[in-house]
C-alpha cells in the first residue's frame, strides 16, 4: 500500500469521525429539548413515565369508546322499539 492511499485513507477516517460527532452532538441535543418539552407540556421525566401515560390514555381512550358504543346500541334500541 502506498503512503498517498494510506494517508488519503486517514484523513477519510478523520473526516468521517469528524461528521459522526458531530450528528451525536446534533442528536443530544435534540434529545435533550424533547425531554424539557416532556417535562414541560405532560409533567413526565422519562420516556418510561411517558409510556406508562400513553398506556394509561390508551385504556381510557378504549373505555370511552366502548362506554359510546354502549349509548349507541341503546339509542338504537330505543328508536327502533318505537318505531
Amino acid at each position: 500500500m502506498k503512503k498517498n492511499d494510506l494517508g488519503q485513507r486517514l484523513l477519510n477516517l478523520k473526516q468521517d469521525l469528524e461528521e459522526a460527532k458531530s450528528k451525536r452532538s446534533e442528536l443530544q441535543g435534540q434529545s435533550k429539548g424533547l425531554m424539557k418539552q416532556l417535562k414541560e407540556e405532560f409533567e413526565l421525566d422519562s420516556l418510561d413515565e411517558a409510556q406508562a401515560r400513553i398506556e394509561e390514555l390508551n385504556e381510557q381512550l378504549d373505555n370511552l369508546q366502548s362506554a359510546l358504543n354502549d349509548a349507541l346500541e341503546r339509542a338504537e334500541e330505543a328508536f327502533s322499539n318505537d318505531e
